[in-house]
């Protein structure tokens, strides 16, 4: 007789996702609570899965059937199907809506997620970043993501979509501009103790800071945003995995290349910070066919995943993909862009808060500079661990940050 598949077999990656049905938001500014969901008073246990994910097999036969599949979006819906089916059962989710601010400091509403274990003394809250996308199906508010394993140690995890998805989709998303992005998650925790308090939680005042990729780069400027606003809250520690932390270097880097890891990232980063900083930047100064012609449908529907548009735009070599004017810093269009490339740069910030940076030697994505030139720049070092090795792919490498920052909970 076959045997029925343990939980061992449950296999999931970082950056999983889950599509879900269309959800109402739920209001946290002002907190709407006609629209709360209930949450039964006890958790429902859930000591196999804990021992489970505190092990190492599971880890590790995650990375080998994704890697199998080339972390193909069937692959990666399979393995978050199994993880939704083992943990489910011990929190509640929902999708909420509440005010920020876009780029330009204007009022904006935005949207997210939060995940609520069910037993009522939390450990702490976890602001988890969310990688690079570019459909708006990939958001936050409109997936089951794998942070939400967190709440099997005890934390509320809150994802912030940043804006430009979800309830802001007609936005612009301002890529690699960490500040907006990072406006988005700490108004989200500013909801949190109204919300926590009427379901009646505990919780201490430190957080945990986690992103991995683009959400790496974002979860440094929440840490920073929030010791430069002395907020009430502490940080705990910060986890950030391959992050884009020094874009100016990533572009002289990629430039000097010829070639780009992510194509897609070119028009995210070039349109979205000319939004954001009302730079005026005109396609047909930076880009070539097909791109040019197509970025309305690729980028700005956001109907389109990262590797479809990577796809969709035919190359990874930056001259087949720019215009030759600006593939150096001759020109005024590239000089204006690497200035506000330096202005999102946060190499050099004398980071206080406790931190784990882990970028793998094999990254073809984002080039590992970035985590060197942090490292490098960094004034105090004596409260981070650096975990620069041998991880496999971009890719690959979420799977060991996010077993560190489990474990390491």
């Amino acid at each position: 007789m076959k045997r029925k598949s343990p939980i061992f077999i449950c296999a999931f990656v970082f950056c999983a996702t889950m599509a879900l049905q269309a959800q109402d938001y739920v209001m946290l500014s002002p907190l709407d609570t006609a629209a709360l969901p209930a949450i039964p008073n006890k958790d429902c246990g859930g000591d196999m899965v804990r021992s489970a994910l505190n092990g190492d097999v599971i880890w590790q036969n995650t990375k080998k059937q994704l890697q199998r599949q080339h972390f193909s979006d069937e692959s990666v819906y399979k393995v978050m199907k199994k993880l939704y089916r083992f943990t489910h059962k011990h929190y509640v989710t929902f999708p909420v809506a509440y005010w920020s601010t876009d780029p330009q400091g204007d009022s904006l509403l935005v949207s997210g997620r939060v995940y609520l274990p069910k037993q009522r003394y939390l450990n702490g809250i976890v602001i988890a970043n969310h990688h690079t996308i570019c459909s708006d199906a990939e958001a936050p508010s409109n997936t089951l993501a794998m942070e939400s394993v967190l709440t099997m140690k005890g934390y509320a995890v809150i994802m912030p979509d940043y804006v430009g998805y979800g309830l802001s989709r007609d936005e612009v998303h301002p890529y690699l501009h960490w500040r907006s992005a990072a406006q988005t998650a700490v108004d989200l925790l500013n909801c949190m103790p109204e919300l926590l308090d009427y379901y009646g939680y505990s919780y201490p005042i430190d957080v945990v800071v986690s992103g991995y990729s683009q959400g790496g780069a974002v979860a440094l400027g929440v840490t920073r945003m929030l010791e430069e606003l002395d907020s009430t809250w502490i940080v705990r520690k910060l986890y950030a995995g391959a992050g884009p932390y020094d874009p100016a270097g990533t572009y002289l880097y990629s430039m000097e290349r010829d070639e780009m890891g992510i194509p897609a990232a070119l028009p995210l980063i070039i349109m979205g910070l000319s939004d954001a900083y009302n730079m005026g930047f005109e396609l047909e100064d930076f880009f070539l066919e097909p791109l040019l012609s197509n970025y309305e449908d690729w980028i700005l529907s956001k109907e389109y995943t990262v590797g479809e548009i990577n796809h969709l735009m035919g190359s990874t070599i930056m001259s087949e993909l720019m215009t030759e004017d600006v593939l150096t810093l001759d020109s005024p269009q590239a000089d204006r862009l690497y200035e506000v490339l330096l202005w999102n740069s946060n190499i050099g910030y004398d980071l206080q808060s406790p931190a784990y940076f882990l970028h793998s030697l094999d990254d073809e994505v984002v080039p590992l500079l970035n985590t060197i030139n942090l490292e490098e720049q960094m004034p105090n070092k004596s409260s981070q661990i650096y975990d620069i090795d041998y991880y496999g792919s971009h890719m690959a490498a979420s799977v060991p940050f996010m077993q560190y920052v489990y474990q390491d909970l």
